[in-house]
């Protein structure tokens, strides 16, 4: 009989105790075990992952980028491109905002 091989999986919180995308399971259930009104699902790539979770922020909070994020690699190992800590995924808020103000200034020009 042949093994199979897991497969990665990336885990979206969208409502617990820190909302990201994690690399582990022992990464997300923490944040999600016991807290009312938890929001979390596993896929197999990270663009599933990104897009379902920008899919939530926008349909929660009206945000839409004029064009998708970029895809980060969760393998990374350059501190410059990746800052990691406990296998989340961090986007500095100086990206977040000037992501934001960009697309609002691109919804008015249209």
């Amino acid at each position: 009989t042949t093994k199979m091989i897991p497969r990665q999986k990336y885990y979206v919180v969208f409502e617990g105790r820190s909302r990201g995308i994690y690399n582990s399971w022992e990464q997300c259930q923490p944040l999600v075990y016991r807290y009312k009104g938890a929001l979390f699902r596993s896929f197999h790539t990270y663009e599933a992952a990104q897009y379902h979770m920008n899919e939530y922020l926008h349909k929660k909070y009206g945000v839409q980028f004029c064009k998708p994020l970029d895809i980060v690699d969760v393998n990374a190992t350059v501190e410059e491109d990746v800052m990691k800590t406990n296998g989340r995924i961090y986007i500095p808020l100086f990206w977040i905002a000037f992501f934001v103000t960009t697309c609002f200034l691109c919804w008015i020009c249209t």
